[in-house]
């Protein structure tokens, strides 16, 4: 590493299966698995950060030929708090799917300066296969995502304490996907973000913006 700065080492330990800081301290980015499912990924990846820091945990987003929208978005929400590891078959699959990755890579460019400093959270606490919603948080010095991945839930709407932003005004929107539909809705008094995800198997992911004194003017 010495000799070659640029050079990115995997650990990838069997998609994650020995995953310790013996070899992290060594390799910069650890693959979290290999699971094939995206919605077993989703759980996999919104627990990664228990023990494995998010700038170094690799996240496979594979959409393949026959994704749908919601599906693409689904993978790229997967892996955009973490490292994406893009895989599937973006080569062939439908333009509009395609316009989705290229959204995710674009937004992800946006924030990814901002992983290495972030503090975790898990505003529905730790997942576990089978749930049907899912959540992970990221806290930066000035924004906070909030990854939101609804999985064959019957209901649309979900809540998301924030407790750590309670009583500040905030500006909520989608960060992504733009492209698709979604609501969501900061809640001052509660600290909480309402979200609306309109498809029964979606993920999107939310961002929240103090406003200060100028802003509420």
């Amino acid at each position: 590493m010495e000799r070659y700065p640029d050079l990115v080492f995997e650990n990838c330990s069997s998609g994650g299966l020995r995953l310790d800081y013996a070899m992290l301290a060594r390799y910069p980015l650890q693959s979290t698995s290999d699971q094939e499912d995206y919605i077993y990924t989703a759980s996999i990846a919104a627990n990664a950060p228990t023990a494995v820091t998010p700038e170094q945990a690799g996240v496979w987003s594979y959409p393949l030929a026959d994704s749908t929208t919601e599906q693409t978005a689904f993978n790229m929400v997967n892996a955009m708090l973490m490292r994406i590891h893009q895989s599937g078959r973006p080569d062939i699959i439908a333009p509009e799917c395609f316009a989705v990755i290229k959204e995710g890579i674009d937004c992800y460019k946006q924030m990814r300066g901002e992983i290495p400093a972030s503090l975790p959270f898990w505003p529905l606490g730790l997942s576990a296969l089978g749930d049907e919603w899912l959540s992970l948080g990221m806290e930066t010095k000035t924004r906070i995502f909030i990854a939101v991945w609804r999985c064959n839930s019957s209901t649309g709407t979900i809540s998301l304490p924030v407790p750590q932003w309670k009583g500040k005004k905030v500006k909520a929107s989608c960060f992504y996907p733009q492209s698709l539909p979604s609501k969501c809705e900061w809640n001052q008094q509660a600290g909480s973000l309402s979200a609306v995800l309109p498809a029964s198997v979606s993920a999107r992911i939310f961002v929240l913006e103090q406003l200060d004194a100028e802003d509420d003017a």
